[in-house]
């Protein structure tokens, strides 16, 4: 016999993000984000990719940190308005300009969709990456499922804490 799911009720951040407290529309608010050189290093090391673009920036006019760098601050914008627990889906992102190091990024983002799809939650949600001149440099559109097991599921007990509140990579 197969043991029931269940869904983890709260962490040390509190009670999880209920579905339906999340709105379509919702604003997530904006964070300013300046990337450094020791993060372009790091995400390099993380990724396995050293491309001289990322080292030597020859090709650009000066060093560019790898587009996979802005992952994180739209998760944190995301996880500043709900405490979520579950999965990344899907990931999409445009890059319009380069990210180089020093220059701060105002990221902003909001709830753009919502849908249970075989029994699960999941939120979509948008972020922009403007410069300090107001230019685009990244957009990007992720889908978040809530929870793995069935939204039925009963939530209860405590879980460790996924480890997105923190905004340094």
């Amino acid at each position: 016999m197969t043991k029931p799911s269940l869904r983890i009720a709260e962490d040390e951040h509190g009670p999880k993000a209920a579905y339906e407290d999340i709105i379509i529309g919702q604003d997530l608010g904006t964070l300013q984000w300046t990337i450094t050189e020791d993060d372009i290093e790091k995400q390099s090391r993380i990724d396995e990719d050293y491309d001289d673009a990322f080292s030597l920036g020859a090709r650009y006019d000066g060093r560019v940190a790898p587009p996979q760098i802005q992952y994180r601050p739209p998760r944190w914008l995301l996880s500043r308005n709900f405490n979520v627990r579950g999965v990344f889906y899907k990931w999409e992102f445009e890059h319009l300009a380069p990210l180089r190091p020093g220059v701060t990024i105002t990221v902003s983002g909001r709830i753009v969709d919502k849908r249970i799809v075989r029994g699960r939650e999941h939120v979509e949600f948008e972020s922009i990456g403007r410069d300090e001149a107001g230019q685009i440099l990244f957009k990007t559109r992720r889908t978040h499922v809530l929870d793995l097991a069935d939204r039925n599921a009963p939530r209860q007990g405590r879980g460790i804490d996924s480890g997105v509140k923190s905004e340094k990579i």
